[in-house]
């Protein structure tokens, strides 16, 4: 399982606005633990998620895990995972992959 730069970022930042700006440190821990979880899980059935429906995306084979109102993107690369980013589902995130 390997995490770009961006996930890691985005992890941080998911946890830390939860904690921090809505004050609720307990709720950031159990979401980024839940996350940890799914993620660990795609190792098992990878291909369990469907490829993004969008024409570029599609080119470069990133799925989507919902976790919450969460997005985990990530691709199958060789014999690995890459967690791509991680989004919450709300946002305009096909401008941001």
């Amino acid at each position: 399982m390997e995490y770009s730069e961006e996930a890691k970022q985005d992890l941080i930042g998911i946890k830390r606005y939860i904690k921090y700006n809505l004050q609720e440190p307990e709720t950031a821990q159990k979401l980024i633990s839940k996350m940890r979880k799914e993620i660990n899980n795609l190792k098992y059935n990878p291909e369990i998620n469907a490829i993004v429906d969008d024409d570029f995306i599609k080119k470069i084979e990133i799925r989507k895990l919902m976790v919450d109102n969460y997005i985990v993107f990530y691709r199958i690369k060789n014999y690995s995972i890459e967690i791509v980013r991680v989004m919450y589902g709300k946002r305009n995130w096909i401008n941001l992959l």
